[in-house]
This record gives C-alpha cells, structure tokens and sequence, in this order.
C-alpha cells in the first residue's frame, strides 16, 4: 500500500469512526463489485469463446489460432500486449491509475491427443486433438480477468499481466517464455494460476508447498569390457528400488517424500557396444527433489561391477512442478473468503506423482499460487478429472475461476 493512500484510509477511518483494516476491505469490496458486474454481463461471450477455443485446440508448439484471439482480445481492452513471447506466448499488460505491485496471472493454452469421442456439444473440429486438460478454460478466464480489471483500471492500485503460455504439455513453455525476457521489463511480485480439477462446480482447493509433481530426468549409459545386459538390470533395479510409489498407486495422492521412478525400455547396444537407461524421477517439493536426486545418484555409483563403466546424467529441473509460496496463499485465501463468500475453499491433501506442470518455472523468479479449480458436476454426471477420456469441465467454472482469481490478485495489490 502506498503512504499516500494509506493516509487517505487513515484519515477516512477517523472521520467515520472505522478502522484502517474496515476501509480497506471497504475499498477492495467497491473495485471487486464493480468488476464482477462486468464480467456477468460477459458471461455468455466468455462462454462461447471457450467453446470456441475448445472446438479449434492446438498442440503444444501449434499454438497459432488461440495466440491471436488474445492477442486480439487483450488490444482491445486496452492492454498492451506483447506476442510471440517464447512461441506463440502472449502477454498483456494494463497499468492502473495509482502506483502500487505488479500481480500476475498464467493460462496455459495447449490441447493435447486424444481419439477419444469428446462428449460435450462444442466437441473438437480437429480429429485426435482434444482439450481434456481445461487449457481452454484457463485462456478463458484470463480474458475474463482482463474484462475485470479494465473496468477499473483508473482506480486500480497497480498493475496487471496475463501471461498465456504455449507448450505446458510438453513442459518447455514456461521455460521458453522465460527465456525470451517475459520478465524484462515487468517483474511481478505474485504470479496466480488455476487449474481445471475434479472438485464439484463453487470448489477450489489449494496447499502451501508441493502441489503438483516436478519432473527430473536420468539417463545411465553402461558400458566396459564386462557384461553389459546384467550389468545394465542390475542397474535399473537399483533405480526403480529407490522409488516409493508403486505403478498403480501414481494417479493418487501420494504421502508427503514421494518419489515415483518411471523408466523407460532399453534399446538395444549401441554402435560402440554400451546400453543407456533412462527414466523419469517424480517429487513433490523442493527438498523431496533434492534428496531423490541424492538417494538416486547414491544408489548407482555405490554399486561395485566388474568390467563395467557408468555415465551418469540427471536432470532434476525438466519440469519444476508447482511449489506454492505459504504467505501467498495466506494473503490469497483471505481475499477470497472475503470478497467471493460464495466459493468454498478446501485445503488440497497433497500431489499426485503422475501430474506434473511447469509453472514452477515462473515461481523460480516470483512468489506465485496456484489453485485447482473444480469442474465437475455431479448432478449433470459429468467428471473434469484431466487427461481422461470422458473429461468434460463445466461452463459454469470460467465465472467462479475468474472471480477467485479477481480476489486473490486485488487482495494482493491493495494488502501489505
């Protein structure tokens, strides 16, 4: 908050006898109404664009046709926007009347394969590509966020960007939009995202800490004068046992120091007579990757085989996962059990190894939060759990996400 203003609220709470906090939660309630009432009067144009979007997905990388409806959007709202930002990213930013943090939001734009049928009346034109992970949810209530906060950008604390990101499916967006200077010349002090979850329809859910799963690669390359196919099973048994989570048990949420080991058939000898491993490591957290890293690398080079070479690689920044900043979502939740009454917020149990997501990589630079957003609807029997087959998210989330992300991002702006 800036000193002037917060003289303004000081010397307004003293003439009408409230406190400072009253004032400010006064404030927030006046901005918040104003640009909730805009966006309900867009709620069908947003509606009909996710159909739109939904009906035209793109691949990770392809992301072409949904870059330029932003871009498109966003210009016209009056946001500044930048395209092309690591591929077909897209960027906006809106400048408000007073001076004051820049806060952020991240929708992920990509659609991924599936031939399965897409039981929704807006169903894919594009055969074996689908929007089965609520990507075009996410885009969707991000041009809603930009709806708001250009409603009220002449009183707005701050500024605002909208980050929409290609090839999250792929893990290289976020990576690539950083890369290519997304943060050079606005560095946000907090970073929000949603994402699409099988929560009931007016439910979020979210945890300080591991979220989402992060993704580290190793690659082991056996070689020597000894016996290399025995060599190399004993190697990948000493891998796979340092996992914890067994295969069947990856789609659930996992106790807290997971780690999952997944690896990958082996080819066959290479010209030069060695046999590569390679493999994916799956944790949750900063310190649960650093010591699978550690258990795994142990694991390998304590083994003693005669005649035997080892080249050992590991990547343990392929995908960051989500990692929640805990006074962010403090500040977060708080906005939004006082401005959006209506949604119910539940404490997420924890990560499931299988899911991973590389927003991490932007809240390696800035204190971001993301939420999943339920979309399922029980009573119409239908379920948004990501990536299976029969996933559908309802309409009725884009109103309750932008609305979650309207609160959390003011709250950010206008709190201390």
């Amino acid at each position: 908050m800036t000193a002037l203003k917060a003289l303004v609220f000081v010397v307004g709470a003293a003439l009408l006898g409230t406190t400072a906090a009253q004032s400010q939660v006064d404030y927030d309630e006046v901005i918040y109404d104003q640009m909730v009432e805009q966006i309900s009067t867009k709620n069908q144009d947003l509606i009909d664009i996710r159909h739109d979007i939904h009906r035209h997905p793109e691949l990770s990388g392809s992301e072409k046709r949904t870059s330029r409806l932003i871009a498109n959007y966003l210009d016209e709202l009056g946001f500044t926007v930048r395209s092309g930002v690591g591929g077909y990213g897209v960027v906006g930013i809106l400048e408000g009347g007073h001076p004051g943090p820049t806060v952020a939001f991240r929708a992920d734009m990509d659609a991924v394969r599936s031939s399965d049928y897409d039981p929704v009346e807006f169903r894919s034109s594009t055969p074996g590509i689908r929007h089965i992970c609520g990507h075009d949810i996410h885009t969707t209530i991000g041009l809603g966020i930009a709806e708001g906060f250009a409603t009220v950008s002449d009183d707005l604390p701050g500024t605002v960007m909208l980050l929409f990101q290609p090839a999250e499916e792929r893990g290289t967006g976020a990576k690539s939009m950083l890369e290519d200077g997304v943060f050079d010349h606005y560095l946000p002090d907090a970073l929000f995202a949603v994402h699409t979850a099988p929560y009931q329809v007016g439910e979020i859910a979210t945890r300080p800490g591991g979220l989402m799963a992060g993704r580290a690669l190793v690659s082991v390359t056996v070689s020597g004068t000894g016996d290399i196919a025995a060599a190399t099973d004993i190697v990948r048994t000493a891998i796979q046992e340092s996992g914890n989570v067994a295969p069947q048990a990856a789609y659930q949420v996992a106790p807290e120091g997971f780690i999952l080991v997944q690896l990958f058939p082996t080819s066959g000898l290479s010209s030069s007579g060695s046999l590569t491993i390679r493999g994916q490591i799956m944790t949750a957290g900063y310190e649960d990757r650093s010591s699978a890293k550690n258990k795994i690398l142990s694991a390998v080079e304590s083994l003693n085989l005669s005649g035997i070479d080892m080249d050992v690689t590991y990547d343990d920044g392929f995908m960051e996962g989500v990692n929640n900043d805990a006074g962010l979502v403090e500040v977060a939740n708080a906005a939004i059990e006082t401005l959006a009454r209506d949604v119910t917020i539940r404490e997420a149990r924890g990560a499931s190894p299988v899911f991973s997501e590389d927003f991490g990589s932007f809240q390696l630079h800035v204190p971001g939060v993301m939420y999943f957003l339920g979309v399922s609807n029980s009573s119409a029997g239908t379920v948004g759990m990501p990536h299976s087959p029969d996933y559908v998210a309802d309409d009725a989330s884009i109103d309750i996400g932008t609305r979650v992300m309207l609160a959390a991002m003011l709250g950010r702006m206008t709190g201390e």
